[in-house]
């Protein structure tokens, strides 16, 4: 059965994100976003999700597609938005990828690749299109059921 959405809903939705482009443009920071969901088979977009992992990449300078200081954030919260993952990372990359494996409940595994973008035309990115992504990071995270929030462990 496929959602139906009202038309303020609708309307709503486009406002709130013509706020966030307009309020990020105006910064001068460049973000990129990659969502993950739980349980396995869940889709951000579609109501079937119960927990939400988000992985945002922002960086000062544009494009966002070249070498340059980026700050990653990684997140996780449920359908009334509480927080059970808040960290954050900086790397010197060029584009960067994220890889969530979320197959039970209490472990996810968050991989960072920098990867290549066939859209930029900077020397850098043409070379890491050639040689293949670089692992930036592998963290894993197991909830603690006692502060209701996941820690990284390794």
């Amino acid at each position: 059965m496929r959602p139906v959405y009202c038309a303020s809903s609708v309307k709503a939705l486009v406002g709130a994100m013509l706020i966030l482009l307009f309020a990020s443009s105006c910064s001068g920071s460049e973000y990129t976003t990659q969502h993950f969901s739980f349980p396995p088979g869940s889709k951000p977009h579609e109501s079937s999700w119960q927990y939400m992992a988000l992985v945002i990449v922002s960086s000062d300078e544009s494009p966002i597609t070249s070498k340059s200081k980026k700050v990653i954030e990684i997140k996780v919260n449920d359908r009334s938005n509480t927080v059970f993952l808040d960290d954050n990372y900086e790397f010197i990359c060029a584009s960067l990828r994220a890889n969530v494996v979320w197959e039970k409940f209490e472990e996810i595994k968050v991989e960072l690749f920098e990867v290549g973008n066939e859209y930029a035309k900077d020397l850098y990115n043409k070379q890491l299109l050639k040689s293949g992504p670089n692992r930036l990071l592998v963290a894993t995270y197991q909830y603690d059921q006692k502060h209701n929030k996941f820690n990284r462990i390794d």
